[in-house]
């Protein structure tokens, strides 16, 4: 009885204990060691169609693959679906995202080992072997769940005062590659409280969806005069297999429908008193039952138009919309063999996945390395710019500006081609050698005084022919006659032109060693990016701007061990520093913390940033 008294007076406690120890497992099972695994829905399929890549992740709740570059092949986010389980008090949490793998020519291909960081270590999946063949009508199999699961099916038309959806593209036709906005409304009838098990996902061939934010923008709106609480995700779709499509979204969810209490056979309530028959005690001792749903919009028809052949231009990297470009260069005035750091920013509205760097319009004269990218997100879908930073190095000293810039694109607005051109940048490079127009030389010039005073009728004076007279008075007699290169003015003006003479030589032979040595230029452009970013850095340490600050660090590691390695600095990742830097490199410890500020916002104290900073261009200027 005493026991029994103790539990009835600290219920909360023994309640508070379950729950810690409830918590404590789940922690402790979340900290699992992490399995990730990668399958190809198929072996083999055709050049017209897509393949199905599925990466999933067990022991995470949400992650971001860096899916590897291959030679031939295009990868499109399809979706991310979670599914969290607790059994006996243990967590099990995996996650799973879909990508299209669509090929662009026909041959065996191999998808590297895709790898994640976690906090318990580094996983990793198989590679995948797979063929594409040509192509074909043969059907290739969809993957997905079963359609005999016992989930309720729900379409607009026949469960409207429910939940429907609808989807809103801004145009019907598109060209293969552009970037069509489009809207995405979930409905769910005033009242009705549900859960969403999954994100929508797009159903059907020839278009990928663009990854939708997790969180939509939640409003009411009346429908039939009905009041609905509608989720709105803004996108975007895209095609990439030509022809005509029929098209739907859905999405999985959980409803929470209320029952009615439970009535007695004479017709009263439970409580045997027709005062408790009234509605309005349905909201204290009525329950809910849940109900599985998939939510499915309508089909719709979108077109895919092929891009035309005619008049494209040979720099057209695929990429679609409305473009502008802007092209600044830094330096400007400089010695020979001194690096220019080309910054070229193409903006506006577009697939910017098909935006690559543009060209100089002529690169006789210069070197040039591979450029850097960045995507810079602003406003809408498919709104943002790109920013490509490329070191140039003048191979002639005699170039006295940069060529124009030329980037291509196709404006699907007017169904044709464009291509942008900056200016020629004006380029000053000290100790050029100048072109000098040589000096006339006087021929006959009394000859040509005589001939121009006949040709105006003047009277002119005949040269003096006969010889001058002599000199009665003697002059001043020298003892010795010393001669010019004996003179100590000669001597001194001799050397001094001699000093110049070897000079410009000297220089001349750096300059052209430096500019027919590779392994000198890519040490100069190196000093010269590291110097522009170490003042980045600096500037962004002063704001106290912890984002700015580690991604300007990142910059300065991928362009430095960019130039060292002689591969692209964009490509460069986390998983490549600890694999070719020494163990415990410092390096190695900032570009984590930049990664990590990018996706879980990280913040730095000014004493860590300064010793970021110290320790960075310690290491940078020691390659």
């Amino acid at each position: 009885m005493k026991i029994k008294k103790y539990f009835q007076k600290n219920n909360a406690v023994v309640v508070l204990c379950f729950l810690l120890l409830f918590l404590f497992a789940g922690t402790q099972s979340l900290r699992a060691a992490v399995e990730i695994s990668a399958s190809l829905n198929a072996n083999s399929f055709p050049l017209d169609r897509a393949g199905l890549l599925s990466i999933q992740v067990t022991g995470v709740r949400s992650f971001e693959p860096q899916l590897p570059e291959v030679d031939g092949l295009q990868f499109y986010h399809r979706g991310q679906s979670t599914q969290v389980e607790i059994i006996n008090g243990a967590y099990s949490a995996s996650v799973t995202s879909t990508y299209l793998v669509q090929a662009s020519r026909v041959g065996k291909f191999t998808i590297p080992a895709i790898r994640i960081k976690t906090e318990t270590g580094e996983a990793k999946t198989e590679p995948i072997n797979f063929e594409v063949t040509a192509s074909n009508s043969s059907p290739v199999p969809q993957t997905g769940r079963s359609s005999g699961s016992s989930t309720a099916r729900l379409r607009s038309g026949n469960s409207d005062e429910v939940a429907f959806l609808r989807v809103k593209p801004a145009k019907k036709e598109s060209y293969s590659g552009e970037v069509v906005p489009v809207q995405i409304k979930v409905y769910f009838r005033e009242g009705i409280k549900a859960n969403l098990n999954s994100l929508p996902l797009l159903t059907g061939e020839g278009f990928v969806l663009q990854q939708l934010e997790s969180e939509p923008v939640q409003s009411r709106e009346f429908v039939n005069n009905t009041q609905y609480t509608v989720l709105t995700w803004n996108s975007s779709l895209s095609g990439i297999k030509e022809g005509a499509h029929k098209l739907s979204v859905e999405l999985e969810a959980t409803l929470l429908l209320r029952e009615q209490r439970r009535i007695s056979r004479r017709g009263n309530s439970m409580f045997n008193d027709p005062f408790f028959d009234d509605s309005f005690f349905d909201n204290f001792f009525g329950s809910y039952r849940e109900k599985e749903v998939k939510i499915a919009s309508p089909e719709f028809d979108l077109t895919v138009l092929p891009l035309p052949e005619d008049e494209r231009p040979e720099n057209f990297s695929g990429a679609i919309g409305d473009f502008r470009l802007h092209v600044k260069a830094d330096p400007v005035e400089l010695s020979p063999g001194d690096p220019i750091t080309l910054t070229m920013t193409v903006s506006g509205q577009g697939n910017f996945d098909r935006v690559q760097a543009p060209k100089l319009s002529s690169e006789q004269g210069w070197k040039s390395y591979t450029p850097s990218s960045e995507f810079l997100k602003d406003g809408g879908p498919g709104h943002g710019k790109k920013v490509f930073e490329q070191a140039l190095v003048a191979k002639d000293s005699t170039l006295s500006e940069i060529p124009a810039v030329e980037f291509s694109y196709f404006d699907p607005a007017t169904a044709s081609y464009k291509t942008l051109a900056s200016s020629p940048i004006p380029l000053k490079i000290k100790g050029m050698i100048e072109k000098k127009e040589s000096e006339p030389v006087k021929e006959n010039i009394e000859k040509k005084k005589v001939e121009k005073a006949l040709e105006t009728g003047q009277k002119t004076e005949p040269p003096i022919s006969t010889l001058a007279p002599l000199q009665l008075a003697p002059g001043s007699m020298d003892q010795s006659i010393e001669p010019l290169y004996g003179k100590k003015w000669f001597q001194l003006l001799a050397l001094f032109i001699l000093l110049v003479l070897s000079g410009a030589t000297i220089f001349k032979l750096r300059a052209t060693r430096l500019a027919n040595n590779p392994l000198l230029q890519r040490n100069q452009a190196m000093k010269h990016l590291l110097t522009l970013r170490l003042k980045e850095i600096e500037d962004t340490l002063s704001a106290n701007d912890t984002r700015k600050f580690l991604a300007a660090c990142r910059g300065a590691i991928q362009e430095q061990l960019g130039l060292a390695w002689e591969t692209e600095a964009a490509a460069i990742t986390l998983a490549d520093l600890e694999k070719r830097l020494p163990v415990g490199s410092v390096l190695v410890e900032i570009f984590r913390a930049a990664e990590e500020s990018a996706y879980g916002g990280q913040e730095l104290s000014s004493a860590q940033g300064r010793k970021f900073a110290e320790a960075l261009k310690q290491e940078l200027e020691g390659l």
